[in-house]
């Protein structure tokens, strides 16, 4: 096998520069409304078992915070993936970055962002290529380096990429950020790949079965043994070429850069191992080349962090075959796990051009075997790796209004940034930044480039925005102030520089307030809150219309002085609540006013003015000495309960009056101070007269009758012989032979009578002649009778008949008592017969004389 090549690198230092340039500007930012910095165009992630990859979105947008970033993944054309719809990538984010998840199933894939705004979608961004399928880290010597100018062929597929730079250097560290292409005849195959070389093939022809893209790294080296890669674990291996030991820890250097930088970004399937061909030309042992293999296999997955596949071929060819190599190869297949079987190719282009190397069309050849041993069994079984999550950012506040903070949302165990700093999280400026970190297992992890604008700052996670509260009026009087303030918060910031949460205000100006919140993040300033400040208008002065001590019947008028000059637009306001220029006062007090103007504003009371309101006496009470209703020519007190002076209505002057006429009498008190009371309630006197003296005449054989006409209310008292009778009419049935007199009267009240004089004595003699019954007039021309009986009888029947016996009237008396007035019907001139039977007599019979008209 020919040495190694290093000088030959050299010749494309001007290739890496071109790439870097590609970098350089990557990272400019872009005009557009919303750009993508993750993932890069046609980046592969590697899928799992079932198909799937989950990968993180990032980017930037421009404007104020949107409700909420979503993505989209569509298969660039039909068939090539199942498409996403839109799914949530962030809600809110703020600082005018983004970053969040998408899983997505193997394809080809057109990657589109959009902004939500008030619940419409707004800006849209759009990256082309994005994969989700296989890819794999080439390792081994010059057969799997490969070697430009012969004949590899270019992958025809458009879904077969790869990151084209070459580490010219053999830098064992940090290399470049990937940034991929379509895998070209020429192209370098980072780290160290050194043309598409069978590789390219190999992508058409997974891509066709597999109907996914595939990407490659390569850290293969030429004329490298088993040996010098497991030496290379741990240290300098032995470069048997040329004597000494190999630069920067090569080979492995260049698998461990891939696997720490490259598939930390990417996720990966398995290694593809090809190399023997120096196992064979410096005879290492078979017992060796398995040990050595064992080692590698076991730094690999020690490095990466995971159970890495391995597909190893088996080759030993260098000019001759060397059956030992091929039996190491099989041994470490059969007894590593996760090893698989790779393709057998030292029967592939026998002789070789160079002696080693395969060239032209036979690298299509070589392809197709790896494409057999990638098969079906081997893609259910191998262990594949995803992706891992790249650091991205929040951006947080730190107090100061021109400086931010980024802060890596992933805990690492190393942290560094593209300015110096190790922290998780660091303050900036506006510009570029980009964080490097390392997870335990020592993988290389970037965030993409961040730049931080004007933008930046002004879509941060501010505070809602403050809200300054007024303690009353913002508009008010000299003399007086509000106090202004707004809610809890970390600190705050009014603009007239003042630092408190609240502010007591005594000047007429324009206040705002920003606030900071716990995370640092101060708030945009407040709507604006004006303060006016109003002049007081002078104190006014009160003159009296009349005495300041009066009686409670009167009044006095207080009036402010120059009252009716006062201005329009300036009201009074009295301490008794009156907001006239004059005042009625009824009470004892002390008495000041003051003027408002337009404004509301108030000036100082005025000086005070006393009023004494002297109180009435209490209103006295009437009490009669009997009953206000008495006869003529009596009299009665009235008495009255004031202990002060007294004036009554009919003038007289003393407590105590006597009455002896009709009329109404109320009273009133009058104080020391000569107030006069309210007159008492009105007491009516009322004097009866007397009812005039009566006289006795007789009306038949036994009633007595007073003389004249009375009134219904009058009663009479009947004496004879010491006894006494009182009828309610003025006649009266004597029952024996006696003097008698009569008195008329009536009652003022219940117990009270006002009474006549008695009137003469009138001789009576009992007549019973006549069985005590008396007709008359009889005879009579009209038939009209008055029956008197001395006896007062019930259920009387009286009938009249002629001297025949013939019935010529009857009629039924309940209670005859004095007498009776019957009036016959017309008869005929002539005798009549009277009968009256009762309860208590036998029937008593009578002539009746009916004289002609």
């Amino acid at each position: 096998m020919p040495e190694p090549d290093y000088c030959v690198l050299c010749r494309f230092l001007s290739r890496n520069w071109v790439v870097l340039a590609f970098f350089l500007l990557a990272v400019i930012p872009s005009f557009a409304q919303i750009s993508i910095s993750f993932p890069t165009s046609r980046i592969v992630f590697q899928r799992s078992n079932d198909n799937t990859a989950v990968f993180v979105v990032a980017g930037s947008y421009k404007q104020g915070i949107p409700d909420r970033i979503e993505a989209s993944l569509e298969p660039v054309i039909a068939g090539q993936g199942i498409a996403t719809g839109w799914v949530l990538v962030e809600s809110q984010p703020a600082g005018s970055i983004f970053s969040g998840k998408i899983s997505a199933t193997g394809g080809w894939y057109k990657l589109k962002i959009r902004a939500i705004r008030n619940g419409q979608a707004a800006e849209v961004a759009e990256l082309d290529r994005v994969g989700v399928g296989e890819v794999f880290v080439v390792a081994g010597q010059s057969n799997a380096r490969g070697i430009q100018n012969y004949g590899a062929p270019a992958a025809n597929d458009d879904r077969v990429s790869c990151f084209n730079y070459l580490n010219v250097g053999f830098d064992p560290n940090e290399l470049p950020e990937p940034s991929f292409s379509h895998l070209d005849a020429d192209s370098y195959i980072a780290p160290y790949g050194y043309s598409a070389w069978a590789w390219g093939a190999l992508g058409d022809l997974l891509v066709a079965k597999l109907n996914v893209p595939v990407l490659f790294f390569n850290a293969a080296l030429e004329g490298t043994t088993s040996r010098a890669w497991r030496e290379s674990t741990t240290g300098s291996a032995t470069n048997p070429y040329i004597g000494g030991v190999y630069a920067n820890q090569l080979p492995y250097s260049q698998m461990r850069v891939s696997l720490k930088q490259f598939v930390s970004l990417t996720g990966i399937r398995a290694v593809l191992w090809h190399q023997g061909e120096a196992d064979n030309q410096f005879d290492v042992p078979e017992s060796e080349i398995v040990s050595n293999l064992q080692q590698l296999i076991s730094q690999s997955r020690k490095d990466v962090g995971h159970n890495l596949s391995w597909v190893m071929a088996r080759v030993s060819y260098n000019g001759t075959v060397k059956p030992t190599v091929i039996n190491a190869q099989n041994t470490v297949i059969g007894t590593v796990n996760n090893v698989f079987v790779g393709p057998t190719t030292d029967d592939i282009q026998i002789p070789r051009p160079d002696g080693v190397h395969v060239q032209g069309y036979e690298l299509t050849r070589l392809a197709g075997v790896w494409n057999n041993s990638l098969n079906e069994a081997f893609f259910r079984n191998s262990l594949p790796r995803g992706p891992l999550p790249i650091p991205t950012f929040k951006v947080g506040c730190t107090g100061e209004e021109n400086q931010i903070k980024l802060i890596a949302q992933s805990d690492y165990p190393e942290t560094s940034w593209n300015i110096g700093g190790s922290h998780q999280s660091l303050t900036v400026t506006k510009g570029f930044y980009r964080l490097r970190a390392k997870d335990v297992s020592g993988n290389f992890l970037y965030s993409p480039t961040v730049e931080i604008t004007e933008n930046t700052i002004q879509t941060l996670p501010r505070p809602a925005l403050p809200i300054i509260t007024a303690s009353g009026a913002t508009n008010f009087c000299e003399g007086k102030s509000v106090e202004l303030s707004t809610r809890e918060a970390s600190a705050y910031k009014w603009n007239n520089g003042t630092t408190v949460r609240s502010l007591n205000v005594s000047e007429t100006n324009k206040f705002t307030v920003q606030m900071k919140d716990e995370n640092g993040c101060w708030s945009l300033p407040s709507a604006e809150v004006a303060t006016v400040v109003n002049p007081i208008p002078a104190t006014p002065k009160i003159i009296a219309k009349g005495d300041l001590t009066f009686c409670a019947d009167k009044t006095l008028i207080l009036e402010v002085e120059g009252g009716s000059l006062l201005s329009s637009t300036n009201t009074l306001e009295w301490n008794s609540g009156q907001t006239t220029t004059s005042i009625e006062v009824k009470k004892t007090g002390r008495y000041s006013v003051r003027t408002a103007n337009q404004y509301s504003c108030l000036s100082a009371f005025s000086e005070s003015v006393g009023v004494v309101v002297n109180p009435l006496p209490e209103k006295p009470v009437i009490t009669p000495n009997g009953t206000v209703r008495f006869c003529e020519k009596e009299a009665m007190t009235l008495y009255s309960n004031t202990n002060v002076s007294a004036i009554w209505s009919n003038g007289e002057t003393i407590p105590n009056i006597l009455i002896r006429d009709s009329g109404k009498y109320s009273v009133r008190s009058i104080s020391t101070e000569g107030c006069v009371s309210s007159p008492s309630e009105v007491v009516v006197a009322e004097v009866s007269p007397t009812p005039k003296q009566p006289e006795i005449e007789k009306i038949g054989n036994y009633i007595l009758k007073v003389k004249g006409d009375y009134l219904p209310n009058i009663r009479f008292r009947w004496i004879a012989s010491n006894e006494e009778l009182t009828t309610s009419d003025n006649s009266f049935k004597a029952n024996k032979t006696a003097h008698y007199t009569v008195s008329a009267f009536y009652f003022i009240d219940q117990t009270k009578t006002c009474a006549s004089s008695p009137s003469a004595e009138y001789d009576f003699i009992l007549d019973l002649s006549g069985n005590g019954l008396n007709i008359y007039p009889n005879p009579n021309p009209d038939g009209v009778f008055t029956i008197e009986s001395y006896e007062d009888l019930k259920n009387v029947r009286l009938q009249v008949v002629n001297l025949e016996g013939k019935l010529a009237y009857e009629q039924q008396i309940p209670n005859l008592v004095n007498s009776q007035l019957i009036t016959l019907p017309k008869l005929p001139p002539g005798a009549y017969v009277l009968k009256l039977a009762s309860e208590s007599r036998d029937t008593i019979h009578k002539k009746l004389w009916v004289l002609p008209e």
